[in-house]
């Protein structure tokens, strides 16, 4: 995966259109399956938290697989984009204690890994607004940096690719 330059605008006022679409397919769906299923199912007395819970998770499923339709569409692009960032990022994350070792170990692979985590995780983070740890961000990163040059390695974040998790 490779880091891309996002339109913080396009990308912040297309994720707030997909979240309201969103809310409002799951919310017109779950109460119009539920409505359905009650008048269909339901017995006179009888309790419907099963036939709600029933309408609730045929909304989430209509709508997570249209998300999961139009992900490729061109107007989920920065969108989608940045789900698959925080994905990989997450990735990461699961294994950052063996990269962390191996990082001071100076291993190249690891050192990538990491310098592909801080640029990833400061995209999001500058486009989420989320800039209280950002500068603990780059102080981690320039402490990274600083003991790349210090072993003359050549390490990028470009350089980047998942099959590189596989050795932690």
């Amino acid at each position: 995966m490779q880091l891309k330059t996002i339109n913080k605008e396009r990308y912040r006022s297309r994720l707030n259109r997909i979240i309201v679409a969103s809310i409002l397919a799951l919310a017109g769906i779950s109460l119009g399956s539920s409505t359905l299923l009650i008048q269909l199912l339901s017995a006179p007395g009888a309790g419907n938290f099963w036939l709600n819970f029933t309408g609730v998770v045929l909304g989430c499923l209509v709508v997570g697989t249209a998300l999961k339709q139009l992900k490729s569409h061109p107007y989920f692009f920065e969108v989608a984009y940045i789900w698959d960032l925080k994905h990989e990022l997450n990735l990461i994350q699961r294994k950052l204690k063996a990269i962390q070792a191996a990082a001071d170990r100076l291993e190249p692979e690891a050192l990538t890994i990491l310098a592909f985590s801080y640029a990833g995780s400061r995209l999001i983070w500058q486009l989420d607004d989320n800039t209280l740890v950002l500068s603990e961000l780059n102080k981690a990163d320039n402490a990274l940096q600083q003991k790349i040059a210090d072993a003359g390695l050549r390490v990028s974040a470009e350089d980047y690719r998942r099959q590189l998790l596989e050795t932690f």
